[in-house]
This record gives structure tokens, sequence and C-alpha cells, in this order.
């Protein structure tokens, strides 16, 4: 077989030319680790903790020897590690309490059902998870997670296929067909191999996933309309910390690993992209090929919607309100600016205008502003400049 090892050394060369207890209600995940701290045999699965990048427990390693069942008869069927291939892509299904990962040269879903323990690995044989022939390294399958729609989601390195699937009595699978550039992506596109290719996938609770590559770019995938838009790359990170993994934990922070660095996990605020190291706990953590958790960004959302954001962003001139943006429109209030007109101008992190709005002044003054259909959820940039130029307020707000 041929076996093919998405590790960072490799693609930056070529670019540069158990219990049955469900997990999801604290800060854990699971973690595609070698058999030992440092190894790059992507074989074993592990439960961590979020906050430490500790080992909880062993899921799975090749000394265990699981029974292999038919997912949908449950029969036994052929013998073998089921993560002989290794495997960069696994899923958590916190509804059903199970973990779903794909070999990287597999044709197969496979899960752990966490209710029933971990002595036996099911294999989902009734349908393929690709229904198109494993032709190059693009094809392979090193991005999965949970939506909140409940349905999985696996996606292939060049993004030409999303393929969904259910997690019930009997497992289906689709595919959705190819992810489409956002058109104020700047040219990054998430089909790329030297910018998107690897990393991992989350979900938020808008039902929007979201890919963030092995070179800490990501973007914003809206599963109905199959667009990806390129929310920026993720910094105060090391050059050379490749993104392998990633998961949400209970705090709505995403948490990413690395495949080939063992000092240090990072947790990245999705608003601001900014990247915080954890504490060091005197030990180092697992290289991993893949995160997952039963967590999803942006969590206490429906929190949100009940009880209204007050948070109010500005300066003595301007303020805006509220701030994150709930209701699809937000206030700028005028306090200390001139008699005159006013622009506004709300654009993406990249920089490409969405909405302007000229305004009339006239002593202190409040204007609703309205989103356009086009704007998504996600981080923009608001400018507010008088009629010569000078900008009276520059800051950003979170659309959800």
């Amino acid at each position: 077989m041929r076996t093919f090892y998405l590790i960072p050394g490799l693609l930056s060369a070529l670019c540069l030319t158990y219990n049955g207890q469900s997990v999801a209600q604290k800060s854990k995940a699971f973690a595609i680790t070698g058999s030992t701290k440092g190894d790059i045999s992507w074989n074993a699965v592990r439960q961590i903790d979020l906050t430490t990048g500790a080992e909880l427990k062993s899921i799975y390693s090749l000394k265990d020897k699981p029974a292999t069942l038919d997912a949908l008869s449950g029969a036994r069927t052929a013998s073998g590690a089921p993560t002989e291939s290794l495997v960069a892509a696994t899923a958590y299904d916190a509804k059903t309490n199970r973990l779903f990962f794909t070999p990287m040269h597999s044709n197969e879903l496979r899960y752990f059902d966490l209710n029933k323990g971990t002595s036996a690995v099911y294999y989902v044989r009734n349908t393929p998870l690709k229904s198109f022939e494993e032709r190059s390294e693009a094809d392979v399958v090193t991005r999965m997670c949970f939506g909140a729609d409940g349905y999985g989601y696996a996606l292939t390195n060049d993004a030409s296929h999303l393929i969904r699937f259910t997690s019930g009595n009997k497992i289906t699978i689709s595919d959705l067909g190819a992810i489409k550039d956002g058109a104020d992506n700047d040219g990054i596109s998430i089909r790329n191999f030297c910018t998107s290719w690897g990393g991992d996938m989350i979900a938020d609770a808008m039902g929007n996933l979201y890919v963030i590559s092995m070179k800490r770019n990501v973007f914003r995938i809206n599963p109905q309309t199959m667009v990806a838009d390129y929310m920026g790359a993720i910094d105060n990170m090391p050059a050379d910390y490749t993104i392998n993994g990633a998961a949400v934990d209970d705090k709505g922070k995403v948490v990413v690993s690395s495949a080939s660095r063992t000092d240090n996990y990072y947790s990245v605020d999705l608003s601001t992209l900014k990247a915080t190291a954890f504490a060091k706990q005197g030990e180092d953590v697992y290289n991993a090929s893949d995160l997952a958790s039963g967590h999803l960004a942006y969590e206490s959302i429906s929190e949100v919607k009940a009880n209204p954001a007050v948070n109010v962003s500005g300066n003595s001139a301007v303020s805006i309100f509220p701030n994150p943006v709930i209701t699809r429109s937000f206030q700028v209030s005028f306090d200390k600016v001139a008699t005159g007109t006013q622009t506004l101008q709300l654009s993406t992190v990249t920089g490409n205008a969405v909405l302007t709005k000229v305004i009339n002044v006239n002593a202190k003054s409040t204007t609703q502003i309205a989103l356009p259909a086009s704007v998504n959820s996600g981080i923009y940039l608001v400018k507010v400049s008088d009629a010569n130029g000078k900008v009276t307020y520059s800051g950003k707000i979170v659309v959800y």
C-alpha cells in the first residue's frame, strides 16, 4: 500500500520551492497520536485534558486487539489494526458518544461506540466514505468534525470533496462536492497546496464549519452555499509551528496542536485569530495529527440571543453597539463630532469593503446600520471618517 505522511517538514519544503460517559460536558478531547510523545506514527487514540494537554486515558493503541465489527450487521469483519495506515482525521459526536475516524488511504469510515467501551471498532461498509477514486494526496481526508446540524463532515486536502455523514443506526454518507472560494479571499484559495492543505476542521453554533490549515490560515465554510471565506491567519505563534489538530474547549476557545512539536498547545480566539500558548505544565504534550471535542465555537450563542448584547465599542467621539452584533444591525452614536458628514465603511479582515454609508451628523445623533445579506458571521473592520478623510473611529465588530 502506498503510504503518505502529511508532515510539516515535507509540505514546507515543497511549498518553499473506557467507560461510556460522554466527554462533552468538560474540557476534554480526543487526540490522534503516536505511541509516545514525538512519534509520528499516527496510530494511537487518547483522551486528553484540553486545558493542559495531559493524557486522561488511552482509547486505543497498537497493543490493543479490539473486535472489528460491521457497523450495520454487527458481524465480525476482517481483522487488522484499525489505524494501520495512520489517521489524520477524527470527529466526536457528543449525542451518540461515538468517535469517528478514517485512516489516511482508506475508503472507510470507522468509529468507537464509547457507550459500549473500547473493546470493539465498527467499520462502515454498506457505503464507502469516498465515492471517487483516490488518485493523489489531494484526495486524502485530513479534516473532520461534527456540525451544529448533527451531521459529521469530512474534507479532502484540496477541498474538492466535502463529505457529510450521519451517526445513527444506519449511517449514510453523501459527497456534497467541491468547496468554492469566497469572492473576497484575495487569491488565498482553500484549495491551494501551500497555504490550505492539512490542519483540522471545527464547527460553530450557527452552522458554519472552519478549516484551520497546517499553515495557520483560517477559512469559514457555509455548508449550504459551499463557499469558503478567508478569515485571516493565526498569529502570535512561532513561525515553524504547524497546526494539525483543532478542537473547541468548554470556554469556546479553539485549542490547536502540532504534528511535529511537543513543547506546547495553543489556545486561539476565533474573533481575533490571536494565539496564546498554554502555561507550561512541566511536561511535553503529545504531538497530535488531529483533535476532536464535543463543543462548538460560539456555543453560548443561544444565551446571547436570549439576552441581547449591550457591549459598546468606541471612543469619546463615536460609539458602536451592540458588539457582537446579533440582530443583523448595529447603531453608531456620534457624541463629540462636528456637524457635517461622516462616512462609515465596513470591510472584511482582508480589507475588502462590504458596506459604505454616508451619514449626516447634526450635533449628537444615533444612526442604525443594517447589514447587507451578503455579510456572513465573522469579524469585520469598522472605520468612520469625516469629510476631509480624517478617521474619527477605527475598530472591529463581531457578527453572529
